[in-house]
């Protein structure tokens, strides 16, 4: 009696060993089955990358591919296409934002101003739920994911910076620039540098209230820092993140060098 399982035959119908067939009779390449297994192994995970169980995703979800993060700094000359990809779920469209739509609006904020919050949130959490996948978005997905003009978007991710004091994790600021300047900081800078704060202002795209407000914590820093005060310490006083805070030193140090010498001479 045969021992041979008739049905064997049925479970070797696989992606992998028609993708094997395919590389040796069509483009002829040579390398030995394992090798071809192997590629095979690593052309299935691609698909299941690009192409995930849509049983994963519910409703709202919007399946994105985008740079992957792996902790490096971008390279000159390097094509977009040579940066490893990866597949990502973002909540386009969340339970918060459906009933968001039906609640009442408070009778003090302005049609304008609701909608811009509730944008700047959406961006937020798109932005943040690409990173927690370890993607990398740009302001140009952003903008076509949220079918929003590039100069909106890009506004709208510099406001809510502003008002929570955090950099939101694009692949510019990641891969591009790294630890680059806030926005406080460059406006300081241009202040230390002579401008008057309408120019900084126009120069910078915020509004003259904003600059005003940065330039305001940049001169209670450097009061403190006469008094010697420690970064944490400023950071509690003036109720501004301890990075922030760094960065104002910083630019202190390198245009009044004089408020760190009794500093130096006590070290």
């Amino acid at each position: 009696m045969s021992t041979v399982n008739p049905y064997a035959s049925i479970g070797k119908r696989t992606f992998a060993s028609a993708l094997i067939h395919l590389l040796e009779t069509e483009y002829r390449l040579l390398g030995g089955r394992r090798i071809l297994a192997l590629l095979a192994e690593d052309v299935e995970k691609l698909v299941q990358e690009f192409y995930p169980d849509t049983q994963q995703a519910t409703s709202g979800t919007l399946i994105w591919s985008c740079t992957a993060d792996e902790g490096q700094k971008a390279q000159p000359g390097k094509r977009t296409e040579d940066y490893k990809t990866i597949t990502v779920l973002l909540p386009l469209v969340s339970a918060a934002d459906v009933q968001a739509q039906g609640a009442p609006r408070p009778a003090q904020i302005s049609v304008r101003a609701n909608a811009e919050a509730r944008q700047q949130a959406h961006l937020v959490r798109i932005v943040k739920a690409a990173a927690q996948q370890g993607g990398l978005l740009t302001l140009v997905e952003l903008s076509l994911i949220l079918n929003r003009p590039y100069e909106a978007v890009r506004d709208s991710a510099r406001a809510w910076e502003d008002t929570h004091d955090e950099l939101l994790p694009f692949k510019g600021l990641k891969m591009d620039q790294g630890s680059r300047p806030t926005h406080k900081g460059q406006i300081t800078r241009l202040y230390e540098q002579g401008q008057e704060p309408p120019d900084i202002a126009r120069e910078t795209e915020h509004s003259l209230t904003s600059v005003e407000r940065y330039l305001k914590d940049y001169e209670r820093v450097k009061l403190l820092l006469r008094d010697q005060r420690s970064a944490d310490e400023i950071s509690q006083l003036i109720n501004r993140g301890k990075r922030v805070v760094l960065e104002y030193i910083q630019i202190a140090q390198e245009f009044h060098p004089e408020l760190f010498v009794a500093e130096t001479a006590q070290a």
